[in-house]
């Protein structure tokens, strides 16, 4: 991006989440081991590392509406960015569960049907992320797509993290106010718009 104060876009974006993801679960699988407890653990700390960037991509185009700035203009640009860095976060995620399911002996985790919904809608939009696969479904089906897939998962963030705000308050009351923040962004910034314009 020309004349962006920002070192880091672009797939330089991609790398970086990708490359500190992995040092986190290779930390807490070095720490606590490869067993039930480290992939449960790695499997909430993935689940946070992809909300966080999910947000990032979610409220881009909303806090650029509101906030037209430096920052707010470079989150823009790279948004498609932030959507694929939580794609990888989010295989991270899957590979945590696999290991679960190893680690338990199958035991755990049992079948989750929502949860395989999520993760086609994470490969569909993530193979939609680039222009050429974009036009290949059309303008309204990669609307369609990308907005269905987008508010799925802020319901299943918002409703996962919302139920464990009693079990880890200080950990799981943070990210639902900010993801309540986000959707109420999302909500008001485009009539904030008309409104400044007119």
């Amino acid at each position: 991006m020309k004349g962006s104060k920002f070192a880091c876009e672009g797939w330089s974006i991609v790398g970086f989440f990708a490359l500190i993801i992995g040092v986190m679960l290779a930390g807490i699988w070095l720490v606590y081991g490869v067993d039930e407890l480290g992939m449960r653990l790695a499997i909430r700390a993935t689940a946070r590392t992809s909300c966080v960037l999910f947000l990032g991509a979610f409220v881009a185009s909303s806090v650029r509406r509101l906030w037209p700035n430096t920052f707010t203009l470079w989150l823009l640009k790279n948004r498609r960015y932030f959507g694929l860095s939580m794609a990888v976060s989010h295989t991270y995620h899957a590979i945590a569960w696999i290991g679960l399911w190893f680690a338990t002996s199958g035991a755990s985790p049992g079948f989750d049907p929502l949860g395989i919904l999520g993760y086609v809608f994470l490969f569909a939009m993530a193979v939609t992320s680039f222009e050429r696969s974009a036009a290949w479904i059309g303008q309204r089906a990669w609307k369609i797509l990308h907005n269905a897939g987008m508010h799925y998962f802020w319901l299943a963030f918002t409703f996962e993290f919302g139920t464990k705000i009693v079990k880890s308050a200080i950990v799981y009351l943070p990210l639902t106010v900010l993801l309540v923040a986000a959707m109420m962004l999302r909500l008001v910034s485009p009539r904030i718009q008309r409104r400044l314009v007119s």
